[in-house]
């Protein structure tokens, strides 16, 4: 069984850091998700106030999605220095690592951040024996498509009706 201190994710840059996430975090997690998804709908030129309330259905939605289809998944929050930039959300077997969701404020996106944790991320899944890195991204998102490919996923499939599967796997 894998915890968030076992699994020993340290980025070779002294910033970022990952840290177990807790009850403390909750006001960040949600406002990571707003911010990330307040981008996505305004860009389909939605009002405010219809982006609000799609937004907080969305994430009580996913909330409750990922506690069921993950009940042990494992939430880390991903800082530079002191201040929450992100969250990592992962499930861990003996085989395969399933990212559920990373995400990072769009502050802090292009500058190198979700690079050094997908290479920490990969590393310690290497040193612990671990088969396979998998996600799944919202067919749509070419950018995040391309981070994936760029750092050795395939995409494998469809995982659902608007979502690409992809794995790394490790030798």
């Amino acid at each position: 069984m894998f915890d968030a201190l076992s699994l020993d994710i340290v980025p070779d840059d002294p910033a970022p850091r990952l840290r177990p996430a807790g009850p403390i975090d909750e006001p960040f997690i949600r406002r990571l998700f707003e911010e990330v998804r307040t981008v996505q709908f305004t860009a389909t030129g939605l009002s405010g106030s219809v982006v609000s309330q799609i937004v907080a259905q969305q994430f009580q939605s996913q909330a409750a999605g990922y506690a069921a289809q993950f009940p042990r998944a494992i939430s880390l929050i991903v800082t530079q220095g002191e201040t929450a930039i992100g969250r990592l959300l992962l499930h861990c077997t003996s085989e395969h690592w399933h990212i559920i969701d990373i995400a990072l404020l769009p502050a802090a996106c292009g500058r190198g951040a979700g690079t050094k944790i997908m290479e920490a991320l990969q590393a310690s899944a290497r040193r612990q024996g671990v088969g396979a890195l998998t996600l799944s991204v919202l067919a749509s998102n070419l950018g995040a498509r391309r981070f994936y490919l760029r750092r050795g996923f395939a995409e494998i499939g469809q995982a659902g009706d608007a979502h690409v599967a992809m794995r790394k796997a490790f030798a």
